[in-house]
């Protein structure tokens, strides 16, 4: 139901339209300031560098040093998928009668589809506030500031969706998307400041159209793929490395590092009856792409880091409602 994917793609065409512009002594001293970030897991801190980090292509900085360029660019690039984004939910489903503002029923609203449109807004509140982090250190600003702005600007990306939503008879606004989309920027900001650990952990999806989209059988007002939850599957995955022991680690296979364990939910038959149907829970194998190597390219970095919001197709067992293995599960 909301513009998920916009952000993203706003976000990795700001970076590389900032790498393709950046001068030659830009480039000499963001190697300088990486070198020294390579330097730092040997306890060789630079002074000017943030501690801890988590090497996602960006420069944890202590203090800011802000591009306007790219800094007014990242803005303006929210405003223009802000608009577009607006345009196209409008397209979709924002066609529907409009009311006062109002409130949906707290404890209803809690009792649909099987909690999965909450579980899609903390994944919101947590991509687009952890997207938003990254743009603002690419811009220049300090590490702290770049957490905390990041996750403030996630949370009003998705604010102004609830408010629309207050303005139409078969939604309203919210109080539970509000606290989904809370506990993802929360999280968002909790990982970057505390990476050890928590960067161990990250929540995903995984979306292949359901028989029922395809079948025209939902019957809420909206039936555009945004609200197809019964194709989606949300996954929290844990990093294996990053909850061993440091005297575990030294020893830890490198081969091994990307090797995640996966949890997942899904849904089934909630497209004819909002409050009814069956959750399905999984288990499974997962990647940790910022666990492969790819050298010192901050490109490749960025990439990684957006790649690891989506959980791949790889082995997974059903454990509900019924036991089933699947050599490929997407």
């Amino acid at each position: 139901m909301k513009p998920r994917y916009l952000f993203l793609i706003s976000t990795l065409s700001i970076f590389i339209a900032g790498f393709s512009n950046s001068t030659h002594a830009a480039h000499f001293r963001v190697a300088q300031i990486h070198k020294s970030q390579e330097f730092s897991k040997d306890k060789l801190e630079d002074p000017y560098l943030y501690h801890p980090s988590i090497d996602d292509g960006t420069v944890w900085r202590k203090q800011s040093d802000v591009n306007k360029n790219r800094l007014y660019g990242f803005f303006g690039t929210i405003a223009v998928f802000d608009i577009v984004g607006y345009f196209r939910l409008k397209e979709l489903q924002y066609d529907a009668p409009t009311t006062t503002f109002h409130f949906t029923d707290f404890s209803e609203d809690l009792k649909k589809n099987k909690q999965m449109d909450k579980y899609g807004h903390i994944f919101d509140g947590y991509f687009s506030s952890h997207a938003a982090s990254q743009a603002y250190r690419w811009s220049g600003l300090s590490a702290k500031k770049s957490i905390i702005y990041g996750s403030i600007t996630g949370w009003l990306l998705f604010l102004q969706v609830e408010m629309a939503d207050g303005f139409f008879e078969a939604w309203g606004f919210s109080t539970g998307d509000l606290i989904g989309n809370t506990i993802g920027a929360g999280f968002s900001a909790l990982q970057q400041f505390y990476p050890r650990p928590l960067q161990g952990v990250r929540l995903k999806i995984s979306y292949l159209p359901s028989e029922a989209h395809k079948n025209g059988l939902y019957s809420s007002v909206s039936s555009s793929k945004l609200d197809d939850y019964e194709g989606r599957t949300h996954w929290i995955s844990f990093t294996i490395y990053d909850f061993l022991p440091e005297k575990w680690q030294t020893d830890y296979p490198a081969w091994l590092k990307p090797l995640a364990i996966t949890v997942g939910q899904s849904v089934k038959g909630i497209a004819t009856d909002l409050w009814g149907g069956e959750r399905e829970v999984f288990i499974g194998l997962d990647v940790d792409f910022n666990k492969i190597p790819t050298g010192r390219s901050s490109f490749l970095k960025i990439l990684k880091d957006k790649l690891n919001f989506i959980r791949l197709p790889l082995p997974a067992v059903k454990i509900t409602p019924k036991t089933i293995w699947y050599g490929f599960y997407f």
